[in-house]
């Protein structure tokens, strides 16, 4: 009996000693720290770094407009005869038109031709008569005084010749303005006279631009035109349009405007292919610097990038902080030009709470 007793004693005590064994495990399971979360980025999170041109740029608003135009004015009163061309009609230097009434003008020209030859006809014969009266005058026949008014009345009739022979030649020059001839080659983009109609001198009556060379008078933001010069290239679209177009600064307004205190600089583009028109509103930028095939980012993804930039680069599931150098900003894209990261390398396109370096991440399923 005693025996039975001591054997069932040892069978409670190796129990008891196994329940204590198996809650310590236990125990110690519960205290081991739990493996940090992985988070899955949002696509929005992350940016892949590029390779490609990143320029520094001013921006610029502006209209497009001819370089070379001209208004034609009446250099002639009377009424339009005929008018030969409309608007948007293509016109070379030199080409009529329009022809003003010149009866007037022609009367005008005979009646100046027959005074000029009254005129002549005088002044052949006060210099018949200052030769004979010089050798009377030589022999002692009449007096010098007589003879010094024959020479006044001769310069009197020599100026009227110069005079008369002067309003002839503007006569003529008037009835050559009846006719009106374009002053450039181009394009009419304004008619304001029609077939009798009374033209008066100085009206204008035509306008004619050359399309072939436009300019944009480029408005500039104040803090930055001081960075612009002649020379540097223009890149711009048409409002409504997604073509890129270049033209290059070819002067600069050093004066202010009143009121917005903004600068004009003006761009020269070529558009012999006539794909502008003028009178378009654009939008562009000039290009102070520019570094080709240069790793960019968005300057949001860039910490700190006024002191020592870094990045958040996703790394082997990872977060890694990563310092890079700023080669270029880019105010107008938005971009930076980085060195120390590579192209292709998925970096955190913000600073997003919570995440610090060495946090485990996944990035976003390609679907």
């Amino acid at each position: 009996m005693k025996q039975t007793t001591a054997i069932l004693a040892c069978l409670a005590i190796l129990a008891l000693a196994g329940c204590n064994r198996g809650q310590k495990a236990e125990e110690a399971e519960t205290a081991k720290p739990a493996a940090p979360p992985v988070r899955t980025l949002a696509a929005l999170d992350i940016v892949t770094a590029k390779v490609g041109t990143v320029s520094e740029a001013v921006p610029f608003t502006g209209t497009l407009n001819p370089e070379k135009s001209s208004q034609v004015a009446a250099r002639a009163e009377g009424t339009v005869q005929s008018v030969s061309v409309r608007e948007g009609q293509t016109v070379r230097r030199g080409e009529v038109l329009a022809v003003i009434d010149s009866e007037t003008l022609r009367q005008s020209v005979i009646q100046q031709e027959a005074q000029l030859a009254n005129n002549r006809a005088r002044l052949r014969l006060s210099q018949q008569k200052l030769h004979r009266q010089r050798e009377l005058v030589e022999r002692g026949f009449i007096s010098r005084l007589a003879f010094e008014e024959l020479q006044s009345d001769y310069a009197v009739s020599e100026g009227e010749v110069r005079a008369q022979a002067a309003e002839l030649a503007r006569a003529r020059q008037d009835l050559a303005e009846a006719v009106v001839k374009a002053p450039l080659d181009g394009v009419v983009y304004q008619k304001k006279i029609n077939v009798g109609d009374v033209a008066a001198r100085n009206a204008v009556l035509f306008a004619v631009a050359d399309l072939s060379v436009l300019e944009v008078e480029a408005t500039l933001p104040a803090q930055r035109a001081a960075s612009v010069n002649v020379g540097q290239t223009a890149r711009f679209k048409v409002e409504g349009g997604s073509t890129v177009f270049q033209g290059r600064v070819t002067r600069l307004n050093p004066v202010a405007a009143p009121g917005t205190r903004s600068f004009t600089a003006y761009v020269r583009v070529d558009n012999r292919d006539a794909r502008l028109k003028a009178g378009q509103f654009v939008q562009g930028d000039i290009v102070l610097r520019e570094l080709p095939e240069a790793v960019s980012l968005p300057q949001a993804a860039v910490r700190e990038a006024d002191k020592s930039p870094w990045v958040m680069v996703v790394r082997n599931g990872r977060l890694e902080k990563r310092p890079v150098e700023i080669l270029l900003t880019a105010d107008t894209t938005r971009t930076v030009a980085v060195k120390g990261l590579n192209a292709g390398e998925v970096v955190l396109s913000a600073n997003l709470i919570g995440m610090k370096p060495g946090d485990a991440v996944r990035l976003p399923s390609a679907g």
